[in-house]
């Protein structure tokens, strides 16, 4: 069919996927490619398959005379403008249209029971204490146990129903609230979201990044919480990053740990306040966006999104 692909993710040890795009395909790879880069080249290509740091913006669509089909592979879309790219006649998938797909992949809602652990057992300080401080001071790393905690789910999509199943194997007790859904047809505690805020010792957060739900969870919800663990591994932009550092100062969290930061395509690690405030306190957690990052669960990602992009790239 010879269509031309541009890639941005890091398919290097994913020779399946490549072989599927390959197949018939010109197809060029760009690993996390800066903007403007993209935006020279864009107009040569039919079908993208983007990385999440990259901005699909009004800009960069404009100078994609040629683009057919934009497939994501992830769940996320906060950073590709989806009304301007139905209104050029861009097709966008995503793996939040694939949620059967996406309930068999339980990278994210594994990490963030990993988070939330990390936090009740201080497996990071407890580890640099004994690596850079040769110290072996058990007494001081006492945590909590997870069973018996209340655990408040906010956002009940594929991701929330796994961690909340996860949950249940250590006897914690989940409380949820997603308005958007129906509560008599789950099996499970919905709560209003004050509810939930002031009652929940573990607060996780599972929700795309859109109008509704950008800062989401600001000063006002925090104010709420009480010595409460606090994890995100959604969208950064979820949450009022100043109001959580209030937050963390007030001990209304007790201490949090964050996957994701807001604008992570323009990050700066020196003016980033969360970063910053991380570097000198031992009551945040932050990791780079890796929560969906297993090998296992990212080869069939990665396969199933090609194979998105190829069959759709075919009907054009």
């Amino acid at each position: 069919m010879d269509k031309k692909i541009l890639c941005t993710v890091p398919l290097k040890d994913f020779p399946e996927t490549c072989e599927i795009m390959n197949r018939n395909n010109f197809v060029t790879y760009l690993e996390y490619p800066n903007y403007n880069d993209v935006l020279r080249i864009i107009n040569n290509f039919d079908g993208l398959f983007p990385n999440a740091k990259m901005s699909i913006d009004k800009k960069l669509i404009d100078n994609a005379s040629k683009l057919k089909v934009i497939s994501m592979p992830g769940m996320g879309t906060d950073h590709i403008d989806m009304k301007y790219c139905s209104e050029k006649g861009v097709k966008v998938f995503s793996l939040s249209d694939a949620k059967d797909f996406m309930s068999t992949i339980p990278s994210t809602a594994e990490y963030t029971v990993g988070l939330i652990l990390s936090l009740l057992k201080k497996y990071h300080h407890s580890m640099k204490s004994v690596v850079e401080d040769n110290l072996w001071l058990t007494s001081k790393f006492r945590g909590f146990n997870l069973k018996n905690k209340i655990v408040g789910i906010i956002g009940y999509g594929v991701i929330g129903k796994q961690v909340s199943n996860m949950l249940k194997v250590f006897d914690a007790k989940v409380i949820v609230n997603d308005p958007y859904l129906n509560n008599s047809d789950y099996n499970i505690n919905f709560v209003t979201i004050e509810t939930l805020l002031k009652n929940s010792e573990i607060i996780t957060v599972h929700v795309p990044l859109n109008d509704e739900t950008k800062n989401l969870i600001d000063r006002n919800n925090f104010s709420l919480m009480n010595q409460t663990y606090f994890i995100n591994a959604s969208r950064g932009g979820v949450i009022d990053d100043s109001a959580l550092i209030w937050a963390l100062e007030a001990g209304k969290v007790k201490a949090a740990a964050l996957d994701v930061l807001t604008d992570e395509s323009n990050l700066n690690f020196e003016s980033n306040v969360l970063i910053q405030y991380a570097k000198n306190n031992d009551n945040l957690i932050i990791t780079p966006h890796c929560a969906g990052s297993s090998f296992d669960g990212l080869k069939r990602i990665f396969k199933y999104s090609a194979e998105i992009l190829i069959k759709n790239l075919l009907e054009n």
